[in-house]
């Protein structure tokens, strides 16, 4: 999720209005719409007058980890635009982006539940990478993991290529769980 769809969804969970927030924040309501619309950038100085006003914190997260929020949305467009093998090579990103993170970032990276991509093995891979990620860093998933939404049933072709039985035999069984097939000499090749 961008910042500007980040700024939107707070202030939609918190009940108000672009003018309520202007009115709170001391910034012009043409400012927040230009903000959530991606049409202007914000500052920090501003950012931090928002979330004030939200009642939101702001948390800075080092490292490369890419949410698992913005590769759905990554995903899905690329789906969208037929070039299934970009959407395959943003999940095994994704999935050594995973594994370089330490417990704090790995959990905050996988805090947001994802849109779905369109796709029930992409959105079922994210889920299972997920899961057996902070399962080795012994930490509890968040609801979104393991909702029913989050499993698929098991194709011979899916995530655009079609897998043999040595690649079901090499996959981790929380995949296989989430219905996926993806062997492991695939996800330690990039």
């Amino acid at each position: 999720m961008t910042l500007n769809a980040h700024l939107r969804t707070a202030r939609e969970r918190a009940g108000w209005t672009q003018k309520e927030i202007a009115a709170r924040s001391g910034i012009a309501h043409s400012a927040i719409s230009r903000f959530e619309n991606g049409k202007a950038s914000v500052t920090t100085a501003t950012l931090e007058m928002l979330a004030d006003s939200l009642g939101v914190t702001l948390v800075a997260v080092p490292g490369r980890i890419n949410a698992a929020a913005d590769l759905a949305l990554f995903i899905r467009s690329r789906l969208h635009d037929g070039k299934t093998a970009s959407a395959f090579r943003g999940l095994i990103q994704f999935s050594d982006d995973l594994r370089a993170g330490n417990a704090f970032t790995t959990a905050l990276s996988l805090a947001v539940e994802p849109d779905t991509t369109g796709d029930a093995h992409f959105d079922a891979a994210i889920a299972g990478l997920a899961e057996i990620r902070l399962a080795q860093l012994g930490l509890e998933s968040p609801a979104w993991v393991t909702a029913p939404g989050r499993y698929a049933e098991i194709a011979e072709y899916s995530l655009g290529y079609h897998w043999a039985t040595d690649d079901y035999d090499d996959t981790d069984p929380l995949l296989i769980a989430h219905g996926v097939v993806l062997p492991r000499q695939t996800l330690a090749s990039v």
